[in-house]
């Protein structure tokens, strides 16, 4: 596990900078945004449905936009936002506001098991006051919290190619890490 001043320090020796360390975590709070806008992590939210209860308040860390299924029972529910739907079909609909997923038609009985499968996604803000934060990443990917930070470091210091070397190396890395979560 890297806490951020270790994945700085790390970076500081391969790209020698004048740097400050608040804008170093600036951009460490872009590459662990950037790192789940690649890396799709999935999630599950299980709650019971209720008899003729079409709204369930899900965590505060589900986003409409990475909800990729929803299921009460047997039955499948589609987007109503983005998916055609007959109007014979079921439908899901949330507010990134209230945190308020709504079904339709609500669950036929009480007890039936719902999920709802989203991708994770940073939560974490960094602050140059705590360098002991860790990324929000799961830990065998903090090591690429490294070369990321050292592609704009090299970029500050104009040095394209020394860049173009460490992008590929955190690239690579989340490329296989996202083909391996799809599976």
């Amino acid at each position: 596990m890297l806490t951020l001043q270790q994945i700085i320090d790390e970076a500081d020796l391969l790209v020698p900078n004048t740097v400050d360390p608040p804008d170093k975590v600036t951009q460490l709070n872009a590459i662990n945004r950037e790192f789940f806008n690649v890396i799709k992590i999935p999630k599950i939210v299980r709650f019971a449905g209720v008899l003729g209860q079409s709204d369930y308040t899900l965590p505060t860390d589900v986003r409409e936009k990475n909800i990729d299924l929803v299921e009460v029972g047997l039955l499948k529910y589609r987007n109503l936002m983005s998916d055609e739907i007959n109007p014979t079909q079921n439908n899901w609909s949330y507010d990134d506001n209230s945190k308020v997923m709504t079904l339709s038609p609500a669950p036929y009985q009480n007890g039936l098991p719902g999920i709802v499968r989203h991708h994770r996604f940073a939560t974490t803000t960094f602050l140059s006051g705590n360098l002991t934060a860790i990324p929000d990443a799961p830990e065998e990917y903090h090591w690429t919290y490294v070369p990321a930070l050292c592609t704009w470091l090299a970029l500050t210091q104009e040095d394209a190619s020394k860049a173009a070397i460490y992008e590929a190396q955190y690239k690579s890395a989340w490329n296989v890490a996202a083909q391996n979560y799809q599976k």
